[in-house]
């Protein structure tokens, strides 16, 4: 009896330490991570890989790279979100954990592994010895224009989150050659909505005033508040520099602003990718992920999108979640709440349009 009760005490101890998720001390060797790797890589499907790859983090550490391996084994962004998220309290060298972010077909991935990520460390205690999430960035003392309150041209719809751009600045701050910087510059703002203000600060990490005016051209395809951004001249150095940047953005300014717009072409991709989803929760993450990346939808296409649901939560939580992606929200309500089968639905759609206009 002893020797039970005792027992039944080594496992619940055991248990508290792993719910803990205590940092690990070492990874698995080499050879241990291969046969694992391989019995992982011969599953026939995400799901099987999912929760055969939680069974070895259950017992097994890993590093920054085994993480980022096992990773490209999945066929799915949402299933290497969902193995990156429990393997990061597993994994050694957690200020590597960037390296992982590279396995993501979708950066808005990586955005949610670190947003995920900061709210982990947040939640213990803001230790940060050598973890990932630092906000210690520095930047010159510009006059950066506010935007919270901003009623000009709106270039996109819905600027970053401050975690989203915390990734994009740990992304770049310490490359030092302006040509890598560059290209890693244009694919992180690439199809994302980003204040003047931010701009600014991912301009100022350029050394070279060339290379400051060709990431100012490029970036203002993606500047929120367009009629700001004239300020992006503060991040040169040399009147020489500034100068080019304002007969640059004169001549080109109307024209680099690009029309708010889904084309037909893209529509039907984005029908069509939703549609071949089998799962309803996968149908609801792959909607929301390409209404968010696309952004500019009509009021009709939005509907198109809503009936491609068959449960009334499903309908009514898209037809939410648009709303802010949507270019004509005047008509919003008259248009989406035709997709929708009952009048409480309704309902609940024109209560959150009016909160969101209040």
């Amino acid at each position: 009896m002893k020797k039970f009760v005792v027992y039944l005490l080594l496992t619940a101890f055991t248990g508290m330490l792993y719910a803990q998720n205590p940092d690990c001390q070492q990874n698995i060797s080499d050879q241990q991570f291969s046969k694992k790797y391989q019995l992982i890589k011969s599953k026939q499907n995400d799901n099987s890989r999912l929760q055969f790859s939680k069974q070895i983090l259950r017992n097994s550490c890993l590093s920054s790279n085994q993480v980022k391996d096992i990773a490209f084994l999945f066929e799915n962004d949402n299933s290497r979100l969902k193995f990156t998220k429990i393997a990061y309290n597993r994994t050694i060298d957690k200020e590597n954990f960037y390296d992982v972010f590279d396995a993501f077909v979708y950066f808005s991935n990586a955005f949610r592994l670190y947003d995920f990520i900061n709210n982990n460390d947040e939640n213990n205690n803001n230790t940060n010895n050598g973890n990932l999430v630092t906000n210690t960035f520095e930047f010159p003392n510009y006059n950066y224009p506010p935007y919270n309150n901003y009623r000009g041209t709106k270039n996109c719809l819905q600027v970053v989150s401050e975690n989203s751009f915390n990734y994009i600045i740990s992304q770049l701050y310490d490359i030092k050659d302006d040509q890598e910087k560059y290209g890693k510059a244009v694919n992180l703002i690439k199809s994302n909505c980003l204040p003047t203000s931010g701009l600014m600060k991912i301009g100022s990490l350029f050394q070279s005033e060339d290379f400051k005016l060709k990431f100012a051209s490029e970036a203002q395809k993606s500047v929120f508040d367009i009629d700001n951004y004239i300020e992006m001249k503060q991040i040169f150095n040399t009147p020489s520099g500034r100068s080019r940047f304002i007969e640059n953005f004169s001549n080109q300014g109307s024209v680099v602003i690009k029309t708010c717009e889904v084309n037909s072409t893209q529509y039907r991709n984005v029908i069509t990718t939703v549609k071949n989803e089998k799962f309803n929760t996968n149908k609801i993450n792959t909607a929301k992920h390409l209404i968010q990346s696309k952004k500019c939808f009509t009021t009709i296409q939005i509907k198109g999108i809503v009936e491609l649901f068959s449960y009334e939560n499903s309908k009514l939580e898209i037809a939410k979640y648009a709303y802010d992606f949507t270019v004509n929200q005047s008509d919003y309500y008259a248009t989406v709440s035709k997709s929708l089968d009952f009048e409480n639905s309704k309902k609940n759609l024109l209560n959150y349009i009016n909160s969101k206009n209040h």
